[in-house]
């Protein structure tokens, strides 16, 4: 797996999220396979620039945004902070999922302080 099909991938299910769009219906409005689509988000295969404006297309999005790499994704994760490793591990979840992981994480350093 290419680290930048991945980062493509976490792209593209961020925009898809972001639309509402479940992977059945971006596949449905990209008219591509929905197994294709979900390998695609996963990083596993790397589409072609044809797939790549289809789905753009489907996004409403310009075929751009699908294959930015912002700064956080040109190092490798072993080279970045924790905090860096946890803000990676956050792309592409919704609001309502990073509150939860900030909940938790919140209450795991209040247990920690009555050590």
């Amino acid at each position: 797996m290419s680290k930048f099909a991945r980062y493509i991938g976490d792209n593209i299910r961020t925009l898809r999220k972001m639309r509402g769009l479940s992977q059945e219906q971006l596949a449905l409005r990209a008219d591509i396979n929905a197994s294709y689509m979900g390998q695609v988000e996963r990083g596993e295969k790397s589409p072609t620039v044809d797939v790549l404006g289809k789905i753009a297309a489907a996004l409403d999005s310009p075929l751009e945004q699908l294959v930015h790499l912002d700064a956080s994704q040109q190092t490798s994760p072993e080279d970045n902070s924790y905090a860096d490793k946890i803000a990676h591990q956050l792309h592409g979840l919704t609001v309502k999922e990073q509150e939860a992981v900030y909940k938790f994480v919140k209450q795991l350093v209040q247990f920690k302080e009555l050590d």
